[in-house]
């Protein structure tokens, strides 16, 4: 209950920052459309996000918070000592990484999405952009690192709310800039440095209030540098699944009609809102508690935890899925439909959106066995797990799309790229829930978790067969105002998820009265908390 506490503080705040995400989608949507435009945009933006995922939030952290928190479990200096060491060769990295990347950026443009190389204009467009986007790598990069010690230190909602310090510098740079003679497109780029700015200077605000104060050296020693840069090889293809099979749908679909990256990158957002608020949120609560647990020789315990945290996970994740791919095309009319976007686009992005969420649930199981993996200091298991997955997604990209050109379907052939990483996100899944007990990471009552699946299948139907009638009984009203739309998307989801948690609670099978009983006890004794309080 504890993991899934905190796990509530990340999602309500990773929801409020996904929601201004929401608007600030909307607003690119509006401005850039989906054109050469918007998908030079993109791809300018994938850059920094991903070396951010890899450097900053994702394999830097798994690899770098079970060695943090064991120092901690010894002694705040030590800790800090530790983090110091790690803090000045990660900067000096990124430093280095960022000014290659602006420099080379011809050259990471052609590799990401080859496919543009006859088309010198969008090519040049996606250089320019790049180069103004790639230094928010090392400001974010910064963040998360501060917002990983946060974590360590039991505040989690601090670097929760990040996110939307960026999407309010997007928002505020699309409504402005343009009025004053700026093109959209640059807009948008202009505004990732400047949030960078301030999501780094508010972690730095953040991290001083619990007392974490770094200390920069020249070259510094520490004897478990060398440990973290072992395991950070193979953390990043551990965790970063996702994000390089993103790389990899990008890279193929550059080779589609203008267009492509837009549909994939629009409809990556939207299933990225239950991924980051249900797997990430926990995922971020749940590797220090698993380091913890475990350095302290706690096994049990880590157990319990982990396989609560897996049931809630994986119960919230099918009934996303679910609601997600049932109400996609709906979705997309009513919130991207208008500005720049035309109707062919909205349904281009809900199709691409249906292939993504079906993969909903293994995504998600993947963000609570990586953590597991590697504070059982096991990080080749998610490797190996990651590189059958890259593998498999790559090999049914191609083979969707040449099937989709043979057929003539070239302008729904994005969608073959969204199933295969979907097909990808399982066989990952599949992979690391298989080797999780079989190499001794963590014990697992794979009955009872068999059990709870079964009954997550029922409260997933029941939900479906409620939309399904809902939409019978209502359809969609297509001709109407954008108020009934709105009216009609919101009962579509106040129903079925209204259905979805009384299946929940009925069966016990997560308990949501009592996460939010707990979260206003937390809130009510406003007492500072400690680290292993907060965990």
């Amino acid at each position: 209950m504890a993991v899934l506490k905190n796990s509530l503080i990340v999602a309500v705040w990773t929801m409020a920052s996904r929601g201004l995400g929401f608007a600030r989608d909307l607003m690119i949507a509006n401005k850039l459309g989906a054109g050469p435009a918007a998908d030079a945009f993109f791809i300018a933006l994938m850059l920094p996000n991903l070396l951010r995922r890899l450097f900053g939030e994702g394999a830097f952290n798994v690899a770098f918070v079970p060695i943090l928190a064991r120092h901690k479990g010894k002694s705040d200096a030590e800790a800090l000592a530790f983090a110091s060491a790690a803090f000045s060769w990660l900067l000096l990295v990124v430093t280095v990484v960022t000014i290659l990347g602006m420099v080379a950026m011809p050259a990471l443009i052609a590799v990401l999405a080859s496919g543009w190389m006859d088309n010198p204009e969008k090519f040049a467009l996606a250089v320019h952009l790049g180069r103004i986007t790639f230094p928010y790598l090392g400001l974010i990069t910064m963040a998360a690192f501060l917002g990983a010690m946060c974590n360590t230190w039991g505040k989690f909602s601090a670097y929760a709310m990040v996110p939307a310090l960026l999407n309010i510098s997007i928002l505020a740079c699309l409504f402005g800039l343009p009025g004053l003679g700026t093109a959209p497109a640059e807009a948008a780029a202009w505004a990732v440095p400047l949030g960078g700015i301030g999501q780094a200077a508010y972690m730095l605000w953040a991290a001083r209030r619990l007392g974490i104060r770094l200390r920069l050296a020249w070259l510094p020693r520490h004897t478990d540098l060398k440990t973290l840069l072992l395991r950070l090889g193979p953390a990043t293809i551990g965790v970063g699944v996702l994000q390089l099979s993103i790389l990899v749908d990008n890279q193929v679909a550059s080779f589609l009609p203008s267009g492509a990256i837009s549909y994939l990158q629009y409809a990556n957002r939207f299933y990225q809102l239950p991924l980051a608020l249900i797997g990430i949120a926990v995922a971020t609560v749940l590797l220090p508690h698993l380091a913890v647990l475990m350095g302290q020789g706690d096994r049990r315990a880590a157990t319990q935890s982990f396989t609560a945290a897996l049931g809630g996970c994986m119960a919230l994740a099918m009934g996303s899925c679910v609601a997600m791919f049932l109400l996609a095309p709906e979705m997309m009319h009513v919130l991207l439909k208008h500005g720049e976007l035309t109707s062919f686009a909205a349904n281009a992005v809900a199709w691409a959106m249906m292939g993504y969420v079906a993969g909903l649930p293994g995504y998600i199981l993947t963000k609570v066995t990586a953590p597991a993996f590697f504070a059982a200091e096991d990080p080749m298991s998610p490797v190996k797990a990651g590189l059958a997955a890259l593998g498999v997604n790559f090999v049914l990209n191609v083979v969707f799309v040449v099937v989709a050109y043979q057929l003539g379907l070239e302008h729904i052939a994005h969608v073959g790229i969204a199933v295969a990483t979907a097909i990808g996100g399982y066989v990952n899944a599949a992979l690391q829930w298989r080797w999780l007990h079989q190499r001794g990471a963590l014990d697992l009552d794979r009955a009872l978790f068999a059990r709870e699946l079964l009954t997550m299948t029922a409260i997933a139907a029941a939900m479906a067969a409620t939309l399904l009638a809902y939409k019978l009984l209502w359809p969609y009203p297509t001709e109407a105002g954008l108020v009934l739309r709105l009216l009609w998307l919101a009962i579509a989801f106040v129903v079925g998820g209204s259905v979805f948690a009384a299946g929940l609670e009925y069966t016990g099978l997560l308990k949501l009265r009592s996460l939010l009983r707990a979260l206003r006890s937390r809130r009510a004794r406003r007492t500072p908390a400690t680290a292993d309080e907060n965990l």
